[in-house]
C-alpha cells in the first residue's frame, strides 16, 4: 500500500515547520532572550568562567557521577531568573535550552558555586569559605570542599553551624563515594 503523495507532502511540511519554529525559539532573534534577567544571567555565566574553581568542580562531578545523581546545574542557574509563577513555564524551558546550548555543565556549576546562598548572608563560595573556615577557596582542604558540595545540594540541611552531625555524616558519605574504586 502506497502513501499518497499529498499526505507525504503535508507531513514533510509539518515537520519542516516545527523544525523552523524550534530553531527560531532558540535563536538570538527570539525576543525573550533580550529580557533584562536573561541578559544578566548570560553575562554572569560568562563572567563566572574567569574563576578557578576546578578543584571543587572536579570533586562535585566525581561524587555525583559515582552516585548516579543527574542534577543539572544549568537548570539550577535558570532558577535565578523569572518567570517565578508556578516554578515552571515554557519560557523557563526555553531559557534552559538556550543555556544548555551555549554553556557546559561545568560552566553552569561554577556560576552556581559563585551565586548560591550558603546562609548567614554568604552568597557564593568565596564569602562562605571565609565565613565558615576563615580561608580562601584555594586554601580549602578536601573535607572543606566536600562540605560545600553538600551545602550546594541543601545549604539549610547541611549547615555547619546548626547541623554539625548531619553535615559530618554527609561529608563522610561523600568521602566514601569519592574514594570508592570502580569494579
Amino acid at each position: 500500500m502506497m502513501i499518497p503523495k499529498k499526505i507525504l507532502k503535508i507531513t514533510a511540511t509539518i515537520f519542516l515547520s516545527l523544525f523552523l519554529i524550534y530553531k527560531f525559539l532558540l535563536s538570538d532573534f527570539n525576543p525573550i532572550f533580550k529580557s533584562e534577567e536573561f541578559v544578566y544571567l548570560n553575562n554572569a555565566l560568562k563572567a563566572s568562567q574567569k574563576e578557578n574553581l576546578k578543584s571543587i568542580t572536579d570533586i562535585y562531578k566525581k561524587i555525583h557521577e559515582k552516585a548516579g545523581d543527574k542534577r543539572c546545574s544549568c537548570e539550577v542557574s535558570t532558577r535565578y531568573i523569572g518567570p517565578y509563577r508556578h516554578g515552571y513555564s515554557l519560557t523557563k524551558k526555553l531559557y534552559l535550552l538556550k543555556i544548555d546550548k551555549e554553556f557546559t555543565e561545568e560552566q553552569c556549576l561554577k556560576f552556581e558555586l559563585l551565586n548560591t546562598d550558603f546562609k548567614y548572608g554568604n552568597i557564593g563560595i568565596k564569602s562562605a569559605s571565609k565565613f565558615y573556615f576563615n580561608k580562601t577557596v584555594d586554601q580549602l582542604n578536601e573535607v572543606e570542599k566536600i562540605t560545600f558540595v553538600a551545602m550546594l545540594n541543601n545549604a539549610t540541611l547541611y549547615n555547619p553551624i546548626r547541623n554539625k552531625e548531619g553535615l559530618s555524616n554527609r561529608v563522610r558519605l561523600y568521602q566514601l563515594i569519592l574514594h570508592k574504586k570502580k569494579l
